[in-house]
């Protein structure tokens, strides 16, 4: 039986112990919350489920070494050509540099990652007389560097593209909501898909549909055709094929009487949104309207809903003060006994005339937001 390994999965700031449980759903071993991360303990077939299954994460990265007292060049590029790189890939395969953090005494990222590809390509020359070529923009393997005053943690980055990019959106619009932090929301929001889903600003459909495949329990990954780990040498095609088809067998469709509904004013943001649900094979189980949230209803039944209005830099937004004071006054006057959480750039207790029975503080892109949770009663 193959041994557990550590792995560290990364995530957006607010969205750890999120993800964290859905290592732990997915039989992680010791997850452990980091800084935008969470560590945990697996082996091969369960690093292939983590790409595959975790909506939350950024990246799935195996460290494969931490080098400490780095107080030159010198001793950098020789800690960086002791690692056995040819163990982990051939030389034929093309290389990226992910570089994050600082180095003590050497201040430029670019000049480590020069040095961190000379020692390897140099490590590859000397071992088997052929070097990789470095990409930057479709490479085969992605190496994660991140430095901390005088060391650095050293990772196999086994995604490759990170893992927002599903492979199901084919369209979208100004300031779309990223995949995983529109998962985050979702799961964050506490809906099982047990009740009614509405995103009533939908834009180009991320929230309804990334919350269909959580109710049809659709791996997020599926869709997409390639992992940086499969150019590792060590990657077993068979046992990845049959992890993926295991998962494929596991969806379901929703609970019959649940509806997951998406509005939005425009109707070629409405137009891209079904775009992306036929393309993510949930069209069926998705509806898009084009509607102006201030003149939609309550549908019967329980609901939720869950929305991203524009704010902040995003969007221009002449007036935010008078916007929020009439999405709160819509809110209470025609979607009662509904649960709503709102993503926004400041507070909202005072427009709805109390405080949020929760509120989750996130980032989006580079803007600090919150992600509070009303009863409309």
């Amino acid at each position: 039986m193959e041994e557990n390994f550590k792995i560290i999965a990364t995530t957006f700031k607010g969205l750890e112990q999120t993800l964290a449980e859905e290592v732990r759903e997915l039989g992680g071993q010791r997850p452990k919350t980091l800084v935008r991360a969470v560590s945990f303990y697996g082996d091969m077939g369960f690093l292939y489920k983590a790409n595959l299954k975790l909506s939350t994460a950024l990246r799935i990265l195996r460290p494969i070494a931490h080098l400490r007292n780095i107080k030159s060049v010198a001793v950098l590029y020789n800690k960086i050509y002791d690692i056995p790189w040819e163990e982990y890939f051939d030389a034929d395969k093309t290389v990226f540099f992910h570089v994050s953090g600082r180095l003590d005494g050497i201040p430029h990222t670019h000049f480590v990652s020069q040095k961190v590809k000379d020692a390897l390509v140099d490590r590859f020359r000397d071992r088997t007389g052929r070097r990789p070529r470095v990409d930057n923009r479709e490479a085969q393997i992605h190496i994660n560097l991140h430095m901390f005053r005088d060391q650095m943690s050293v990772a196999l980055d086994s995604s490759g593209d990170p893992l927002f990019k599903r492979g199901y959106r084919k369209a979208t619009g100004k300031a779309p909501l990223n995949e995983v932090l529109a998962a985050g929301l979702i799961r964050l929001a506490g809906w099982k898909g047990d009740r009614h889903l509405i995103d009533p600003m939908c834009g180009s459909g991320t929230i309804p549909i990334e919350a269909a495949l959580q109710a049809m329990q659709v791996p997020p990954g599926i869709f997409r055709e390639s992992f940086s780990f499969m150019h590792w040498k060590d990657f077993d095609a068979e046992l990845y094929e049959h992890i993926r088809q295991a998962m494929l067998k596991r969806v379901r469709e929703p609970f019959e009487m649940i509806k997951i509904l998406g509005y939005d004013k425009d109707g070629r943001m409405i137009d891209k949104a079904r775009m992306n649900a036929e393309a993510a094979g949930v069209d069926d189980f998705v509806r898009f309207e084009q509607k102006d949230f201030f003149r939609t209803e309550k549908i019967p039944g329980p609901v939720t809903l869950i929305f991203n209005p524009p704010y902040d830099q995003r969007l221009s937004l002449r007036d935010k003060e008078d916007f929020f004071r009439r999405v709160a006054a819509h809110l209470k006057e025609h979607y009662r006994w509904s649960t709503v959480w709102i993503l926004s750039d400041i507070p909202l207790g005072r427009y709805f005339g109390r405080r949020p029975f929760r509120t989750y503080k996130l980032v989006n892109g580079k803007i600090d937001v919150f992600f509070s949770g009303f009863n409309i009663e």
